[in-house]
């Protein structure tokens, strides 16, 4: 499908066995603000995901059975080396003329990204400097999340947690602006990367100013504000 040029953005995300681990699947949408796609990407990282010994503690390494190895059968992802992986990432970016980089807690997803980067060796940047840099998470809190529709939505299904505060993951964003009440978020990379894109197109659909260069800034703080 045609994407508008002006404005053309990967939205990603990354799947690690721990915060200061490396990445074992990482996947791409490259889109506009309309959400229209032009590419979609997953892979798993060579490194990481044959390795046992790093594995072992992955909250989700339940899933190399019952969704990764099939993924692999079906094509939908590709066991490749984490240089090779960077290489095609940058590749897309200047195919595509990517000018923003995008994902639901965007701070994650670059530390685990460069943290990968220096293990495995690939000295290029992940994350060059010529793009605008957007976490959704941030964009999501302010201009969706923080309404009294969503607020009263979360409270009436005990989207709380256990100190009161109203959750604001993407799990919540996607059930919000989707109205499916029961999603639950699959948590393999480019399943998490599509539900992004809609959310993202939902943020850019409400015209408000858009938080580029804002990361790791608690925005969970913004809805729960007294």
């Amino acid at each position: 499908m045609p994407i508008t040029r002006k404005n053309v953005i990967l939205t990603l995300d990354t799947e690690c066995s721990g915060l200061a681990d490396p990445v074992y699947d990482i996947g791409w949408v490259i889109h506009d603000k309309a959400g229209k796609v032009a590419v979609e990407r997953q892979f798993f990282v060579r490194e990481v995901i044959t390795n046992p010994d790093r594995m072992i503690k992955a909250y989700f390494a339940r899933k190399i059975f019952t969704d990764y190895i099939p993924m692999l059968d079906a094509q939908v992802a590709r066991l490749t080396d984490w240089a090779d992986i960077a290489a095609e990432l940058a590749d897309d970016m200047r195919t595509y003329e990517v000018n923003v980089i995008s994902a639901y807690n965007l701070g994650f997803d670059v530390r685990a990204m460069r943290i990968t980067n220096d293990l495995f060796g690939n000295v290029d940047k992940i994350v060059p400097q010529s793009v605008k840099i957007l976490d959704l998470w941030q964009f999501s809190c302010e201009v969706l999340l923080n309404t009294p529709t969503y607020k009263e939505m979360a409270r009436a299904n005990g989207w709380v947690t256990p100190k009161g505060n109203i959750q604001t993951s993407a799990e919540m964003s996607y059930r919000f602006i989707t109205g499916d009440t029961d999603f639950i978020e699959a948590h393999t990379a480019l399943d998490d990367a599509q539900i992004e894109t809609e959310i993202a197109a939902r943020c850019f659909a409400k015209k408000r100013r858009i938080p580029y260069g804002v990361m790791n800034a608690h925005p969970w703080r913004i809805v729960n504000a007294a």
